[in-house]
């Protein structure tokens, strides 16, 4: 069984990027389903710190089910 996996991961991050760049999607490890989002989420931000793209992130946003549940605009 895969680690991450659209449709069971419970979180999917969205990392915009500018208007020239494709955009990052990242879903939350699978085994992390039971802890709080807002946990996940966070552990997902500390991961994605470590790569090269984090310097052009303009926006990140927080499925969860679908839904739009977190928002973070870089200044």
């Amino acid at each position: 069984m895969p680690a991450v996996q659209n449709g069971k991961s419970k979180i999917k991050m969205v990392a915009l990027m500018p208007h020239n760049q494709k955009n990052i999607t990242w879903h939350s490890f699978i085994s992390l389903n039971k802890k709080p989002s807002m946990e996940i989420i966070n552990g997902m931000i500390l991961r994605f710190k470590s790569t090269e793209a984090v310097k052009r992130v303009q926006v990140y946003q927080f499925y969860e089910n679908k839904v739009l549940i977190h928002e973070i605009k870089r200044p």
